[in-house]
């Protein structure tokens, strides 16, 4: 038995009718999905899969966008193409929020600050520590992932980090990490790693413009705590 296409499917119950029809706000995160999937499975439609794929994910597009291809062709009737396909959408609406969001001609904000590193940070099963490269009116220049760890924590080298600063004749930086966990709050190695970037980065006149501690699709900033 072959596997049920969308187009196949009974009236309303098509998510690209729909989508055509009423527009793409109207659909269901299912239905969404569904129509990147395309076919189901032996034992269900498309939506049937999407409903499991994200029943997998605990309701969660969040939990969805942390899977990796390992992660979804665990999933019964998800092989490695859908599995492809999937985290290639996820990337696509990643891209999209980092190219939003990165309009503006400088960091003048927490929230501009954010948003620059939000895309690579947001959707993390492990720790990284970014760091971001501005000229002297805060305009973005570059950025570069630092360090890569696991749930709990990333080694940071401040000498390795300002080196990098220098070489691309920084006035300014923006550092920030995530946290999978979901807590916001930094831990007294974060705040005592701050420091030491801080004292560094003043040694060299070099600003430090905030540190950004990312945790899904909230942050908190040491800027606006009053913590640099």
């Amino acid at each position: 038995m072959k596997p049920l296409i969308i187009k196949e499917m009974n009236g309303e119950d098509q998510p690209r009718q729909k989508l055509q029809i009423i527009g793409p706000s109207s659909l269901s995160d299912a239905e969404l999905l569904a129509i990147i999937l395309r076919t189901g499975s032996r034992e269900m439609t498309a939506i049937g899969l999407a409903q499991s794929i994200l029943k997998h994910c605990g309701g969660s597009l969040s939990h969805l966008a942390r899977c990796s291809i390992n992660d979804l062709t665990a999933i019964k009737g998800v092989g490695p193409a859908k599995a492809v396909e999937i985290i290639a959408a996820i990337e696509i609406g990643k891209r999209k929020i980092s190219q939003t969001h990165q309009e503006a001609e400088s960091i003048r904000s927490s929230k501009d600050a954010y948003w620059t590193v939000a895309a690579q940070l947001m959707d993390l099963n492990i720790e990284e520590f970014w760091v971001v490269i501005c000229n002297r009116a805060n305009k973005v220049m570059d950025k570069w992932k630092l360090s890569a760890g696991g749930m709990h924590g990333t080694v940071v080298d401040v000498k390795v980090l300002m080196k990098y600063a220098l070489n691309k004749n920084a006035s300014g930086i923006l550092i920030a990490h995530n946290h999978p966990s979901g807590n916001l709050c930094p831990s007294e190695e974060d705040r005592l790693l701050t420091k030491k970037i801080s004292e560094a980065a003043q040694l060299l006149d070099i600003r430090l413009l905030d540190h950004i501690i990312v945790a899904g699709n909230k942050y908190t900033s040491f800027a606006d705590e009053g913590w640099l």
